[in-house]
């Protein structure tokens, strides 16, 4: 009782009238701190600019090293195997495939093999060879051309997948003019071969072709994915508009929806796991181009996936009914809170629009990051391997797989082997500059989150302690608010974000632990230890941020550093920790309900649309390598731009909170100590200014 007593109830003040005016700046050594590891980010960016080249992850690369569809080979975008069969084998998830690879302007369209039998006349027109060899050139024989792999012995119908001709053929033999195809070693070329080899190779290309398949569809479908930004900004903002007018019926509506929602997703994931399991398969695809595709894009046609899913939506929708039931009375209370909220942002309107800013920095360091990442992923020197037509290369001191020079292996008396393109070798330093981008992606965004929640912090606290709403608001208040937080306090946001930067940070490397350890061991015990552990970080993520949030409002009332305003913040709501519990927390899970909501309308609308289920809004979009990837991004963008825009009623909720248990404390409703709340406020509360009871 005594240490309550100590640092007992904040005490009364007879000039304090809201966010105090005479301040000084605050943390700056962390200020100096970010600024600095902003110079960083921008030293990363221009290293990643002068050695990344995107267009590497755009198209696929062939023997040579040259990247199909640029410069010398703009016209000619596909990749071509020489002899596909060699890739059926599972070394090629390791090596690659040991044939000569080309790149040519458009798939095969037909069968075609060398017969020594047929003419040179009649083959020349067939032949596809490498870059820099004609064909056409009657010094050559189609013989030498063949035998010194310039040109393909063979080559199948094909459709282009992931900028590699990939066989089309059905199931059966693979005929030229009535003649079974064989390939150099005169062993018949199948489907079946074939479809064994495009699996492999499935395996060898999964990350490049997803990375790729990507980097396609968000370069063909930008236009798209901005007008699904838009419409989710537009959505955003008409739902706090309306939840200003008509508080109540929005929140009831947003429970509603979002139990509607929940039903809904676990009837459509129930019924897709119900679909597959049967073994309904409505597919037009040949097997190779079948299980090529289902090597990148497995898990959307998985059942597992789907009942993974089901079994989610339903126990969302099982917990959010609970949590109704149980906590019907205090919603109530809740709602009326937020209506309070509500006449907050009502009488400053401005603050509807100021969320805008916080979006739009966002969304600068969100595209950054992204450019940044790209680039550095596409940085690398290009590493050749040689590699074997056959067990063993034939050649002394020759080793599959060892490195080589392009020009001078093949200037080598060698038939047995051949020297291709393998990959991009990285810089040492680049995993390390990947690591410092997620990084400064983490601490920036953060630093805008804690910018935007300190602006209106100020803002609402400015309006809380008006003792008359109508007359004592402070003019343009998100203006002084945004100027107070610029002037003084971006060292406190740094520090608070730095925090939580830090611990993201943490649980990113552990998640990637955890990955790397699921690959080499099934041990239940270390999984079941990894799994509380990254429960744990989660749970102080979110304990740091409950605490950053108030800190930042107790700075923008008092103007003290981050670790003092943290203190005295924690110590006020551990004061008062039953209230906290009850209407704070439960007005927080109602908007998180009203934000999910509007991300799960636009996830599901563009779901439908991108899925093809909107038949009239196809032939408006383009064609894309995986429907999923605009949905993705366009759900996410819209769970950050929701966010940022219910940031502003849920800020004025725990302003307003953290405000009124000062208000508590400071005074006691008497004349010559009366409550700066409002009139509402006070009874939704129990609390009366007890001079104007008469």
């Amino acid at each position: 009782m005594g240490r309550r007593t100590k640092r007992e109830s904040i005490k009364y003040d007879a000039s304090f009238k809201g966010p105090i005016k005479n301040r000084s700046c605050t943390d700056i050594l962390c200020l100096l701190l970010f600024v600095a590891f902003l110079a960083g980010w921008g030293v990363v960016t221009v290293f990643a600019a002068l050695h990344g080249d995107p267009s590497r992850l755009l198209y696929p690369t062939d023997s040579m090293g040259r990247v199909c569809g640029r410069g010398e080979l703009q016209n000619k975008s596909f990749l071509l195997f020489f002899d596909l069969t060699r890739c059926a084998t599972p070394k090629v998830i390791a090596t690659g495939c040991p044939t000569p690879q080309v790149c040519v302007e458009k798939c095969p369209t037909t069968n075609w093999f060398y017969n020594p039998v047929s003419g040179d006349a009649d083959m020349r027109p067939y032949l596809i060879c490498q870059d820099g060899v004609n064909p056409k050139n009657e010094s050559v024989t189609v013989q030498q051309f063949i035998s010194s792999g310039k040109c393909a012995y063979y080559y199948v119908e094909s459709e282009p997948m992931a900028g590699r001709c990939i066989p089309s053929v059905q199931k059966g033999l693979i005929l030229f003019n009535g003649t079974q195809i064989r390939n150099e070693d005169k062993d018949l070329v199948t489907s079946d071969i074939l479809t064994k080899a495009s699996i492999f190779l499935g395996k060898f290309y999964k990350a490049t072709e997803v990375a790729e398949g990507v980097f396609q569809d968000i370069k063909t479908s930008w236009w798209v994915l901005l007008s699904g930004f838009g419409v989710a900004m537009l959505v955003s903002f008409l739902w706090i508009i309306l939840l200003r007018f008509i508080s109540a019926i929005m929140i009831w509506f947003s429970l509603i929806a979002f139990i509607g929602l929940s039903g809904f997703g676990a009837y459509y994931t129930l019924n897709k796991y119900l679909t597959l399991r049967s073994g309904i398969n409505n597919s037009t695809m040949t097997a190779a181009e079948y299980e090529f595709s289902k090597e990148i894009s497995r898990f959307a046609e998985l059942e597992t996936t789907w009942l993974v899913l089901f079994i989610i939506t339903v126990t969302i929708l099982v917990v959010c009914l609970l949590v109704l039931i149980f906590l019907r009375k205090r919603i109530n209370i809740a709602i009326a809170l937020i209506g309070q909220a509500s006449k907050a942002v009502g009488d400053i309107m401005s603050t509807l629009f100021f969320p805008v800013i916080p979006y739009v920095l966002q969304l600068v360091f969100l595209v950054l990051f992204c450019v940044v990442a790209i680039l550095l992923a596409s940085a690398g020197k290009t590493e050749y391997r040689i590699m074997c037509l056959e067990d063993g290369c034939g050649c002394p001191n020759v080793k599959e797989n060892d490195t080589c020079t392009y020009e001078e292996f093949n200037n080598t008396a060698c038939p047995g082997a051949s020297c291709q393109f393998f990959d991009y070798v990285v810089d040492p330093n680049i995993p390390r500059l990947h690591i410092y981008n997620v990084f400064a992606l983490f601490w920036s965004m953060f630093f805008v989150s804690a910018f935007g929640e300190m602006v209106l912090a100020g803002t609402f606290a400015s309006w809380y302690w008006a003792f008359n709403k109508s007359k004592d608001v402070p003019t343009l208040p998100v203006t002084s608010s945004f100027c107070r937080t610029i002037r003084y306090h971006i060292g406190t946001l740094a520090f608070g974000s730095l925090i939580i930067a830090i611990v993201r940070m943490i649980r990113v490397i552990l998640e990637y632990i955890d990955h790397k350890i699921r690959e080499k061991t099934d041990s239940k015990i270390i999984r079941c230890i990894m799994c509380c552990c990254r429960c744990c970080l989660w749970c102080l993520e979110k304990f740091l941020k409950f605490i950053n949030r108030n800190a930042y409002v107790y700075c923008a009332i008092y103007g003290k550093n981050f670790c003092v305003s943290a203190k005295n913040a924690f110590s006020l709501i551990m004061r008062n920790i039953a209230r906290v519990v009850v209407l704070d927390k439960v007005t927080d899970f109602l908007l998180f309900i009203g934000k999910m909501v509007v991300v799960g309308i636009i996830g599901i609308a563009s779901f439908f649309i991108f899925s093809g289920e909107v038949k009239p809004a196809q032939k408006y979009l383009p064609e894309m390598n995986y429907y999923l990837t605009p949905v993705i991004i366009i759900t996410i963008g819209t769970f950050f731009i929701a966010s940022a825009f219910f940031s502003v009623y849920a800020m004025a909720v725990d302003t307003l909170f953290l405000c009124f248990l000062e208000d508590c404390e400071r005074n006691d409703g008497s004349e010559e100590k009366p409550y700066f709340m409002s009139k509402d406020l006070m009874k939704i509360l129990d609390k009366k200014n007890k001079f104007k009871e008469a």
